[in-house]
This record gives C-alpha cells, sequence and structure tokens, in this order.
C-alpha cells in the first residue's frame, strides 16, 4: 500500500483517540481527520442518517485525494460499513473498527467467560460486535451495555459533573453484576472516561484504537519524512479543540460544511 494520506472519521473527538494511537506508531504519516461535529453524537442517529453522513465525508475524503479512511468510530463501523462498502470498494480502502479488531477483543479469555462491550445505542442495536466475536469465539459470553450519554459527558466535557458520575456507575454496575472480565470501549469516545471507568470498576478495559493502529501499520509502507496533521469539523471547531485535549494537540480545526 502506498503512502496517502490516512483519512479519519468520527462524529466528534472521540476519534482522536484513534488518531493518537497511530501517530504514536507512525508519525510519518499524513493525516486528516474529520469530525462531524454538526451531527454528534451518531449513536442514537438512524442507520440511514449514519449512512448519510459518512458518504459525505467519504467524498469529502476522495475529494481530498485520500486512499485509506479509518472508521474511528464504532457506530458507523457497526450500522454503515457493509452498504458504504460497496459504494466505495474501487474508490477508496476501508478500514472498519469493529470488523477489523473483533478477533482481538477476545485473546486470552477461555469459553464462558463474560465481556461486557460499552457501546452507543445503535451500536449495541446492530449486535455487530457480538456477531463478530461469535466468528472466533461462539461460547464467549456478551453483555451490551448502551451507554447513551458518554458522548455527551465527552464532547461537552463534564466528567465531574454529579449526573455523570451517577450515569457511569450505573452502567459499569451492569458489567459488575455479569462478572465480566473484560470491558470493550466500544465507542472511541470511551478512552477518555477511563480513568473514570477504573475507579468505580477495576477490570481489564480493552481499547480498540490500540490494536487498529497495529494492523494499519503492518499494512502500510513507513517512510522517515515528518508527516502533516489535518483536522476539518463540521460545526464549532472551537468546541471541538478545547474538547480534544485529553487525547491530541489540535491547533486548529477548518470548518466545512458536507
Amino acid at each position: 500500500m502506498n503512502n496517502s494520506s490516512i483519512g479519519l472519521l468520527d462524529s466528534g473527538v472521540g476519534g482522536l483517540s484513534v488518531l493518537s494511537e497511530l501517530y504514536k506508531i507512525m508519525p510519518n504519516q499524513n493525516y486528516v481527520f474529520f469530525g462531524d461535529t454538526k451531527n454528534v453524537p451518531y449513536g442514537t442517529k438512524s442507520p440511514e442518517e449514519i449512512f448519510s453522513y459518512t458518504k459525505n465525508i467519504l467524498d469529502f475524503f476522495i475529494s481530498k485525494k485520500i486512499k485509506i479512511a479509518i472508521f474511528a468510530c464504532n457506530t458507523t463501523s457497526a450500522v454503515a460499513y457493509d452498504r458504504l462498502k460497496e459504494h466505495f470498494e474501487d474508490k477508496i480502502k476501508i478500514y472498519p473498527l469493529i470488523q477489523s479488531v473483533a478477533k482481538y477483543t477476545i485473546e486470552g479469555l477461555k469459553d464462558n467467560d463474560t465481556v461486557a462491550i460499552l457501546a452507543t445505542k445503535a451500536t449495541i442495536n446492530s449486535k455487530k460486535y457480538n456477531n463478530e466475536i461469535k466468528k472466533y469465539n461462539p461460547n464467549i459470553n456478551i453483555i451490551g451495555i448502551d451507554c447513551t450519554g458518554f458522548v455527551e459527558i465527552v464532547e461537552n466535557r463534564l466528567y465531574e459533573n454529579p449526573q455523570s458520575i451517577e450515569l457511569i456507575k450505573s452502567k459499569l454496575e451492569i458489567a459488575r453484576n455479569h462478572n465480566a472480565k473484560r470491558i470493550i470501549l466500544g465507542c472511541t469516545h470511551y478512552p477518555y472516561l477511563k480513568k473514570h471507568f477504573k475507579n468505580i470498576l477495576d477490570v481489564e478495559y480493552f481499547n480498540p484504537a490500540n490494536t487498529l493502529a497495529k494492523i494499519i501499520k503492518n499494512d502500510l509502507n513507513n517512510n522517515n519524512q515528518k508527516g502533516t496533521l489535518k483536522f476539518y469539523v463540521s460545526k464549532n471547531p472551537d468546541g471541538f479543540i478545547k474538547s480534544a485535549k485529553t487525547f491530541f494537540n489540535v491547533e486548529k480545526a477548518s470548518l466545512i460544511d458536507i
């Protein structure tokens, strides 16, 4: 695969947790990140809306001559990837987050162990994680937990809000009650909350971004040149920059209406 720019898309700042992992191991690549802040959160939207938003972003990437697109968004991977692949397979190489990392989410686990998936409503309802994981071990127990509201906590920086803390506790209590051995951070916004999760429930947390970054590095030819970073959003670039700081120091984000 050549060294053309890598495009990453998400509904907001969550996908920066993926970009952060990529940049750590491949700082020489050129990156273009698009946060669809006008339509955040994706997890409460219909499959048709998510398909439309993502199609527009992929068209934008193609206009920028980007050859590699990363769905740094579990929701998009869950509900829109299969249709989008048909539209774009001859135009752009797509890495969907869930399908790319599923087999690694259960490495080291045994039959009848339980994993809990924290994700958006759309991702949970799609059962995409369940279906992909069962391909590798049908005897793993999977608990899907709809964490509607977590994305808004991250996007609006409401980490210390008492209502936020109670919401997080209520979701992790479900994982505790099912004796989950591992919790999958099934939305790229959720690594922003990991330290809060650990304070409430100290189990193993699996961040798909780490694994996806390694997969992509293995597929790419690296060079020794310094790479570039460009950021685009569909709304409120200043808010995006503020919310991003946990994972990435974004100095400038360009506003694009698509």
